[in-house]
């Protein structure tokens, strides 16, 4: 079986530059379709690195809601350049002139208080965006962490798989017990509505017994449950199959849910007999579960 959930987790972390240190988290919650969310601890927008952590989930999964978290951390001093707007510091030099201060206390002022000022001094990163060496690194690590999902995301899979599995069967073991007793059911019908149209048309009834006869088995024939049952079985043998088979086969095994339904909803309208309703219920039941199941897998 190789079922995979949409639910799990990974992490990896190493050095993956000179100087430069990154961790990668990776979780899966469930989704429709596959949505890949990159974020990093920077202020820089960094579109490269998040397109190499892309593909690293793309190649690996499916389906799910995957969130990336992408941490940097430089090990030595990042070496950086003081960058100084000098008609700032100018303007701000002139208003003080302007102003006249009482004598004295412009030579009070110092240099440093008013680079202190807010947009005069700024500092700014020498290195730019991520170099190639450490984008090769964050995705290197970001398939690691991918990697680990991967294996949370089957263990889960083979879990759910075991279990959905034994409702699936609960509904074949209806299938088994009502399908050689359709034909009983049918009989019991046929006879129940034949004494019925003696019953209403009476001992003296104008009405030929053929007519009667023919008219109960008709009404008997909408009540049969053969075609119901066939596709019943249909449709859990292809179940089955698909829970063993590769590949994401949530979508499929969802809708073969709601076909399976349709089946034992009409079935159930159909076919009131002594003991059926119960375990129809049940079947329901187990059917429920398997849905529910259903929706984490991928």
């Amino acid at each position: 079986m190789s079922l995979m959930s949409m639910t799990g987790f990974g992490r990896a972390q190493g050095t993956i530059a000179d100087g430069m240190i990154a961790g990668v988290v990776v979780r899966s919650v469930n989704h429709k379709y596959l949505d890949v969310v990159v974020r990093t601890n920077t202020r820089d927008e960094m579109p490269e690195l998040e397109a190499a952590v892309r593909a690293s989930v793309v190649d690996a999964l499916d389906r799910g809601r995957v969130t990336v978290q992408v941490n940097l951390e430089r090990t030595g001093p990042q070496p950086v350049r003081v960058v100084v707007n000098p008609e700032a510091v100018a303007s701000l030099l002139d208003q003080l002139v302007e102003l006249r201060l009482p004598d004295g206390v412009a030579d009070r002022v110092e240099l440093g208080q008013v680079l202190s000022m807010p947009g005069l001094v700024s500092v700014e990163s020498v290195l730019g965006g991520p170099s190639d060496e450490e984008i090769r690194g964050v995705e290197a690590l970001a398939s690691r962490a991918v990697a680990d999902l991967v294996v949370m995301r089957r263990s889960e899979g083979e879990t759910l798989g075991r279990r959905i599995a034994d409702d699936v069967r609960e509904i074949e073991a209806f299938v088994d017990w009502i399908e050689p007793r359709a034909e009983q059911f049918r009989g019991l019908i046929l006879d129940r509505l034949r004494a019925r149209l003696n019953e209403l048309v009476g001992p003296d009834n104008a009405v030929e017994p053929e007519r009667v006869v023919q008219e109960a088995a008709i009404i008997a024939d909408r009540s049969d449950v053969m075609e119901e049952i066939v596709r019943l079985r249909s449709h859990v043998e292809g179940f089955l199959d698909r829970l063993t088979s590769d590949g994401a086969v949530g979508r499929a095994l969802d809708f073969l849910c709601q076909e399976i339904l349709r089946e034992l909803n009409t079935l159930g309208s159909k076919c009131r007999e002594v003991g059926v309703a119960e375990r129809l219920v049940n079947a329901k039941a187990a059917l429920e579960r398997v849905r529910e199941q259903v929706q984490n897998l991928e």
